[in-house]
């Protein structure tokens, strides 16, 4: 048996209703995993297509983060996200600071590989400056906080929510700080 289990994001009705149920399913699967023994669960949007949307990378991940802690079992696990929404620093800084272990940005990296395609050696030298750049950014943003490690980073929260609602922020991202509101899980199933 393998160490890891994937949990695959994507939905076919992207209502309301069909997110917050998916999104209870991923937390049930999470805590199966865990209580199964697997010691690192991979949260991915590979399958999406036209047919299914991607339910955004950071608010599955905080649900099963957010829901793991509350059962007691956030520490016996990691968790991996797999996304092709994670570009820019700021990405990864939300997805380590709400408990991404590590982070496999598959979109951006193939992205690289696709613009240099017939070039295999500028492929892996834009792949690694892009890892090389991300690392520096998070490095940074880490510095700003006064914290040295990636593992004191993850899960920090240490982010304030801008432009969500109290009630998204307090089941979703439980202790998130916000002083503005905004929206919901329904606005959040239409933007998707």
């Amino acid at each position: 048996r393998a160490d890891f289990i994937t949990l695959h994001t994507p939905l076919i009705d992207a209502t309301r209703n069909m997110l917050e149920a998916r999104l209870a399913s991923l937390c049930a699967q999470a805590e199966d995993a865990v209580r199964s023994g697997y010691s690192i669960i991979v949260i991915s949007d590979r399958k999406m297509d036209r047919q299914r949307v991607a339910i955004p990378a950071l608010l599955a991940l905080s649900a099963i983060h957010q829901h793991l802690v509350a059962k007691g079992l956030r520490t016996s696990t990691g968790l991996v996200v797999e996304t092709g929404s994670a570009r820019e620093v700021h990405h990864f800084a939300l997805l380590g600071g709400y408990g991404a272990e590590a982070v496999h940005p598959y979109l951006a990296l193939e992205t690289l590989l696709a613009v240099n395609e017939g070039e295999p050696s500028a492929g892996s030298k834009a792949i690694k400056n892009y890892v090389k750049a991300i690392g520096k950014g998070l490095k940074k943003v880490m510095s700003k906080m006064g914290i040295s490690t990636y593992m004191s980073y993850t899960g920090a929260q240490i982010f304030e929510a801008i432009g969500l609602s109290q009630p998204l922020i307090d089941k979703y991202f439980t202790g998130t700080a916000s002083n503005v509101g905004g929206i919901g899980l329904f606005e959040v199933a239409e933007e998707s």
